[in-house]
């Protein structure tokens, strides 16, 4: 670096001491002493920044006063003290006092030098020297033992740091941190004396910290770090309580460097004690419309199981929230535990203290910046005035964070302005809703795919969507605008509309569609967790085979208008609409074609599915079910591209519409959609085994169904019958399935999306595919 190369050239010292006093004061007069001589004059020399007034603002001696050599002390210590000075001295000549200071520099800029382990942002956070602050050696000797100590939780124990200065004019400095970061101080041995019931292994696997290994190479948990440590204490007091051993303790947790001093030996000393199970559980409740004989069915607990400390935590979150629901936000619930040494059980009674019901007085909120306040408000189950509610305000919070706007979403109850008053304070961090993107991607279904659009889901920070896109494909040629508005005449209605324009190119069927639509949106609540949606649909659907086309498909060439009414019903009870955990969605939609147009039918939709936490809530599975049927109502078959084509993302383990009814010929198989199907998903969340920073998640699955079901008119299903030269439909409506691993990546470049699927039941005119493979990114 040139500023490297530059302090080299200056040879400057490592920091310069501090100028000393030249005229020292002398000691201090004795209380008897007579008044010295009056001070006719004091005057300032040296000051370049500082002014001369803000100089004498420090001192405790104004003209006029007699010379006193207490007070002449008392002003050289105060004045060194505000860090303004390399040096003060004060001379008296017996009439005048003269203060000659010298000015600490200012910082010009810092730099770090050889710093690879640590950032150069997480450095800037620790140190104190910034630009355009005073240069003092106390603060730079702090700043080094602070970077010091970064290194050290990074298991850099032989960092070392040399600081140096570079002088500038105008009394500027250059501050410069050279550091020698060293070899990593990694983790040779974890071991522990004292566990009897668990090996070490086991007992490895509940603590943070790991030993180093050649394996290991994405992990920062494999260097000795003393806070981490801290952690991995309270780790395996909880893994002990969770199994019953209510007396364990960790005696000591002691780190030694290796005797090549380049890694450590880090030894765990525990008592584990006697198992424990739980004895008698009891509810004392000073709360009258909570009696314990409601609440106990609601505790986790079972009288003779085995002792859980992390039971009696969520009793108590269960109770409190059973406390909320009834108004009581401030009640106090503590586990009164009980132990008997003797019988090896522990008691448990839970203290419920009755409080005053609490009114929210008033509902604040910070952080939103950008977006209206009306948009958060009226999210809120609960307005000012009402009774305080716990499992509302939950709900609140859930509902906000829903919206997407927001990073962080907390709200706290702060005590009002009397004591059955409360103030919800609702802290939000806003994130960016807008994207312009010009996106590239490639999938194993549609090749590559190119992508201009924008998106902003918070329009003026009135929470209004708006979207418009063009996208291009191998297989799709799509543009498309769309526009919701969630709270209509500021109520709670949803308006909005849908125009787009698709083109797309069907080689597996071979025909191009070209549909041209327009739609209308309508949507309002019917309960908490439940919603209607009412549309309308014109669309113009265009047919053109292509040159060797069977004659199915040639037989559906031209253009049909189709005109449509619909509803949808949808419940939703997801804890998270992102990643959800635990929850329920169902959804019924109807489309009756046929007011206006030459289309004419009707189209059923459901869809359902549950999410629940399994295997010590480490895992989350999800079982999702998915059915169709269009059936029309003039006599015709159903239009080629009014059916259902399913496979690749929508059936893993099949190709893009690879499943359901084929139209068989010399040619060969070509997919013709079906007017029913019902598919299953099966999927198994698997726990985060990388830092949440990568943004990698894996999950099984196992998808099943059927499809087909084509209305009559169409040849007949038996294709052993039909003479050469002629076709036939394979329509079977038979059972399919197909199971593999999905890999979803949030790479610095764009969405990653991977599955591996077999199918293990198939017919044999569908269509596989092993692989299915997407990813994108913008700019």
């Amino acid at each position: 670096m040139a500023l490297a190369a530059a302090c080299a050239a200056a040879a400057l010292p490592v920091l310069p001491a501090f100028a000393q006093q030249a005229n020292p004061v002398p000691p201090a007069s004795s209380p008897t002493a007579a008044p010295g001589p009056t001070i006719k004059s004091i005057v300032v020399q040296g000051a370049q920044r500082v002014e001369p007034a803000t100089v004498l603002s420090y001192v405790s001696i104004r003209e006029g006063d007699p010379y006193d050599e207490q007070s002449a002390d008392r002003s050289f210590k105060t004045l060194f003290a505000t860090g303004l000075f390399a040096d003060v001295k004060l001379n008296w000549d017996g009439s005048t006092l003269t203060i000659n200071v010298v000015e600490n520099p200012i910082v010009n800029q810092v730099v770090f030098e050889g710093n690879d382990k640590v950032s150069e942002k997480d450095l800037n956070k620790e140190v104190q020297m910034k630009p355009r602050t005073v240069f003092t050696r106390a603060k730079v000797q702090a700043d080094v033992a602070r970077i010091i100590e970064l290194y050290r939780r990074n298991g850099k124990f032989a960092a070392t740091v040399d600081p140096q200065i570079i002088q500038r004019p105008q009394n500027r400095v250059d501050l410069i941190f050279s550091i020698n970061e060293g070899p990593t101080t990694g983790v040779a041995r974890i071991s522990f004396i004292g566990n009897r019931h668990f090996n070490d292994s086991a007992l490895r696997d509940q603590i943070a910290t790991e030993e180093s290994a050649w394996w290991r190479v994405l992990s920062s948990n494999d260097n000795y770090d003393p806070d981490r440590l801290t952690f991995d204490r309270e780790q395996l007091r909880r893994f002990y309580l969770q199994r019953g051993y209510a007396d364990f303790r960790v005696v000591s947790a002691v780190a030694e460097l290796t005797p090549d001093r380049q890694n450590f030996y880090i030894t765990f000393t525990i008592e584990e004690g006697d198992i424990y199970k739980f004895g008698k559980v009891d509810i004392d409740s000073k709360i009258k419309e909570l009696t314990p004989a409601n609440l106990r069915p609601l505790v986790p607990i079972v009288d003779g199981a085995t002792y859980n400390a992390e039971l009696v935590d969520k009793s108590i979150d269960t109770l409190t929230n059973a406390a909320g629901t009834k108004g009581y936000a401030f009640a106090e619930i503590h586990p009164r535990i009980k132990r008997n040494h003797d019988t090896r059980t522990i008691d448990v009674v839970f203290d419920i203290a009755e409080g005053s019901r609490v009114y929210i007085e008033k509902i604040n909120i910070i952080g939103n910046s950008r977006t209206l306040d009306k948009v958060i408000r009226r999210e809120f189950r609960l307005v000012e005035g009402d009774a305080f509610n716990r499992v509302l305000v939950d709900r609140s919070r859930m509902r906000i964070k829903a919206l997407g706007y927001f990073k962080d979403v907390d709200v706290k109850p702060l005590p009002g302005s009397q004591p059955d008053r409360t103030v919800l304070q609702v802290n939000v961090t806003e994130q960016s809703t807008g994207e312009l993107q010009l996106g590239a991607g490639y999938s194993s279904t549609s090749s590559f795919v190119g992508q201009f659009s924008y998106t902003e889901r918070n329009l003026f920070g009135r929470g209004q969507y708006l979207r418009a896109s063009i996208e291009a494909s191998s297989i799709n040629k799509e543009a498309q605008v769309s526009f919701t508005e969630p709270y209509f005449m500021d109520r709670p209605i949803s308006a909005g509309f849908d125009i787009y324009d698709i083109i797309t190119d069907y080689r597996q069927v071979d025909y191009q569609g070209n549909t041209l639509a327009l739609g209308l949106r309508l949507g309002f609540p019917t309960s908490e967790f439940s919603s209607v949606g009412l549309r309308y649909t014109i669309s113009e659907a265009t047919v053109t085979p292509f040159s060797g086309a069977p004659t199915v498909i040639q037989q559906a060439a031209g253009s049909a208008t189709t005109s449509s009414v619909g509803y949808s019903y949808t419940y939703n009870t997801l804890d998270d609409p992102i990643k959800p955990r635990k929850g329920f969605t169902f959804e019924f939609s109807q489309d009756f074609a046929g007011f206006g147009g030459n289309t004419k039918y009707i189209r059923s939709l459901v869809a359902s599915g549950i999410h629940h936490p399994l295997f010590w809530d480490e895992f989350v599975g999800t079982l999702t079910v998915n059915a169709g049927y269009i059936e029309p109502y003039n006599g015709q078959p159903v239009r080629l591209t009014d059916r259902f084509y399913k496979g690749g993302d929508s059936f893993p383990g099949f190709a893009l519409a690879g499943v359901g009814p084929r139209e068989v010929s010399a040619g060969g198989a070509n997919a013709i959609g079906g007017d029913a199907y019902a598919i299953g998903d099966a999927d198994l969340r698997l726990p985060e085994f990388l830092p949440a920073d990568y943004g990698v998640a894996l999950s099984l699955f196992s998808y099943f169904g059927t499809m087909g079901h084509l209305t009559s008119g169409l040849p007949s299903n038996n294709c052993a019958t039909f003479p050469p030269g002629l076709v036939c439909i394979k329509d079977n409506m038979a059972f399919r399935a197909s199971a593999g691993l999905g890999v979803n990546w949030k790479s610095p470049f764009g969405p990653i999306q991977i599955s591996f699927s077999v199918p293990y039941v198939k017919e044999s005119y569908d269509k596989s595919q092993v692989i299915y493979f997407s990813a994108g990114t913008g700019l």
